[in-house]
């Protein structure tokens, strides 16, 4: 049997060799671009390419990482960050009987065995799992989610590897104000959180608990006894993906409004928030309820962070750019590292004020968020991983909302959530 040693070096080969084709893939490239008189703009889209094209190349602890990446764009330029939100878990099904063995190995029995019926092919594959249409005896149909056979190990090893290439990269002092080691640790604790389907169990538990007396959203319900560490058996939730609503719902704005009040409840009342709330992972049931699915990738919130939060958008809503600052930075792990604090502080002010005088309603909450993160990258301040996947959620359920009600007002929404913090005066100040 092949070492941990010699998998790790034969991994640590090919993913050097992949990372120099893709390299020199870019120069040439780039090179060619540059002959043919195309725009900066261009070039930067081709190196966005390459660099997720390399991911897929990588498979799927890289293409977790990406997608992971692409909610970062304090550490990243606009140009990759828009090239990774297009990575998808483009890998193809493992055989049945690798399923029917995972299955075996996790309760004692095969397939055949628990279900009524089991169907041998899935109805989704992703890079983590795949998720097969079964049946139990005298019950309804259900969703086993099966994890990839092998995925656990590939992923130790290809994290151990980050972290090694992240090491070296801290070298560089202007990259090591990123701190990339402490990066991979993040990522790594992400894509962990969504291998281990026990801890995905108890996030499914806790949110349907808060949201139990709420008549229009769902979590599907778990079958206890068929759940493991690497299968979840669950009801198969009938419906269509939410963004579907726009041409198959006529309470598409109701939906919309639906879908923030879920947001801010999470944020602001239980502090407990699903980070992965991209369009395919909410479905609207026949009943015009929304189903959420998919719950391994979690936010949690303390009352301190809620507070920040709450004042930190009450700051920017009345153009106090001062006190956003200062909250940006008390919410950072970078505070006291900042090379630059006033010019920080500066171009925050400056950013504020290009929003001053715009109605709430007609601001693009997501829009003002990427500026925020822009602003942070380029002042090499790192931002809190928590409040960056706040955002990030923030402005994924607001897109989401738009598409279905373009006279969407997230501050509108959110006013009444806001008021359970009392916000400080104006900052007379600059920060820190």
């Amino acid at each position: 049997m092949m070492t941990r040693g010699l998998r790790f070096a034969r991994r640590a080969a090919a993913i050097t060799c992949a990372l120099i084709y893709h390299l020199m893939r870019w120069m040439g490239g780039w090179l060619l671009l540059l002959l043919a008189g195309r725009s900066a703009n261009e070039r930067r889209d081709w190196f966005g390419a390459c660099v997720t094209d390399l991911f897929r190349k990588l498979g799927a602890t890289f293409i977790k990482v990406g997608q992971i990446m692409s909610t970062r764009p304090d550490l990243l330029p606009p140009h990759v960050v828009r090239a990774l939100e297009k990575l998808q878990d483009q890998v193809g099904p493992f055989p049945y009987a690798e399923v029917e063995q995972v299955i075996l190995e996790e309760f004692g029995h095969r397939p055949d065995d628990l279900f009524a019926e089991f169907a041998k092919e899935p109805m989704a594959s992703a890079s983590v799992a795949q998720v097969h249409r079964a049946r139990l005896a005298g019950q309804g149909l259900v969703a086993v989610k099966v994890r990839r056979p092998g995925i656990e190990a590939l992923v130790d090893i290809d994290l151990a590897i980050m972290g090694l290439f992240a090491r070296l990269l801290a070298l560089w002092p202007s990259i090591s104000l990123l701190a990339p080691e402490e990066a991979v640790v993040e990522f790594g604790r992400g894509i962990r959180a969504q291998l281990d389907f026990e801890l995905e169990a108890r996030n499914n538990k806790r949110f349907r608990r808060l949201f139990a007396t709420d008549p229009d959203v769902v979590f599907p319900a778990l079958v206890p006894h068929l759940c493991g560490r690497r299968v979840l058996t669950m009801e198969l939730i009938a419906g269509h993906k939410i963004l579907d609503a726009r041409t198959t719902s006529p309470d598409q704005r109701r939906l919309a409004r639906v879908g923030l009040r879920m947001l801010f409840q999470m944020i602001f009342v239980d502090g407990f928030v699903h980070a992965d709330l991209h369009p395919g992972n909410i479905l609207v049931t026949p009943e015009g309820k929304l189903a959420v699915l998919d719950v391994g990738l979690v936010a949690e919130l303390d009352e301190s962070h809620r507070l920040g939060i709450s004042r930190y958008f009450a700051a920017w809503a009345v153009g106090d750019g001062l006190s956003v600052a200062r909250i940006m930075g008390e919410l950072s792990p970078s505070v006291g590292r900042i090379a630059d604090p006033a010019g920080f502080s500066r171009d925050v002010c400056a950013f504020v004020e290009r929003h001053r005088g715009k109605r709430l309603g007609e601001v693009q909450v997501g829009q003002v968020i990427f500026e925020v993160m822009q602003i942070l990258r380029r002042h090499r301040v790192r931002a809190n991983a928590t409040f960056t996947l706040i955002n990030i959620a923030i402005a994924v359920t607001e897109g989401i909302g738009k598409q279905l009600d373009p006279s969407l007002d997230l501050f509108q929404e959110a006013m009444q959530f806001f008021a359970r913090y009392p916000q400080r005066p104006a900052s007379a100040q600059a920060w820190p």
